[in-house]
């Protein structure tokens, strides 16, 4: 079992959030968007504090101030746990970590996370499966429930049903036909190590890079996850997470939890 002191995080919350500057109105970064009356960014400090994680670091850009500010309104207690770092307004994620590196470097692993994801996942179960298997990067991925009509087919040319608004178990890509494919939750553990390599990657895709970087030795897990996942990308996502009451229920959940 790894031991709390031996695991950071990285809130990854220095974008523009240009996607949904109607809800913003370029006022304050993504993050501070409140789902039933708190930022998103609380939901996610909340779930990695509970999970025993003793630091975490917040690598911010456009608007970095009001972050800071709030985190340490809202978290006076656990603010020394904090590392509130100025990677720049337009910084690729890739640049991000490079900047945070020295902080992570007496660290075992960290998690890794956006601000502007709702989850619920057990982040001690997620942790002891990348120990417990000796991987090097541990990704969390979850199933998708579809927002449009799917076609069921019995034969070539007959349906069989069509449904709305189902969950999909897995789907395929097209060059990877044999494999089960599931949606990346965004969430992962990295062992720290692994920034070693970050100097030779030649693209700002930090993601793709080194995963598949470490993935041709068999050294990325992935764990899924049925647990309430939620993206707020868009004006679109927060609408239906404010409107809609099943989903309201689950960030009720959340927040009481």
């Amino acid at each position: 079992m790894i031991a709390n002191s031996d695991v950071a995080a990285v809130v990854l919350c220095g974008g523009q959030g240009t996607r949904i500057k109607e809800i913003t109105k370029n006022n304050i970064p993504k993050a501070l968007i409140k789902i039933n009356g708190k930022p998103i960014i609380w939901y996610v400090v909340s779930a990695l504090l509970k999970s025993g994680v003793k630091k975490i670091i917040f690598p911010v850009g456009f608007k970095g101030e009001k972050i800071d500010s709030y985190l340490k309104k809202e978290f006076k207690v656990n603010y020394h746990q904090f590392s509130v770092v100025k990677t720049g307004q337009n910084t690729e994620i890739l640049e991000r970590i490079k900047k945070i590196r020295a902080l992570l470097n007496k660290y075992y692993c960290f998690i890794c996370t956006n601000a502007d994801t709702l989850f619920d996942f057990d982040l001690k179960k997620f942790l002891n499966f990348h120990y417990n298997n000796k991987f090097m990067i541990s990704l969390s991925c979850i199933k998708m429930r579809s927002t449009w009509g799917s076609v069921i087919k019995k034969k070539k040319n007959i349906l069989k049903k069509f449904v709305k608004n189902e969950i999909i178990a897995s789907y395929k890509i097209k060059k990877y036909l044999k494999y089960e494919c599931y949606r990346n939750s965004g969430i992962s553990i990295i062992n720290t190590i692994c920034l070693r390599s970050i100097k030779s990657l030649k693209s700002n895709d930090f993601e793709t890079l080194l995963y598949n970087k470490f993935a041709i030795n068999k050294k990325v897990g992935s764990l899924l996850f049925n647990n309430f996942w939620y993206p707020v990308e868009n004006a679109k996502d927060y609408n239906n997470l404010v409107k809609n009451y099943k989903l309201k229920k689950k960030v009720n959940f959340l927040k009481k939890k």
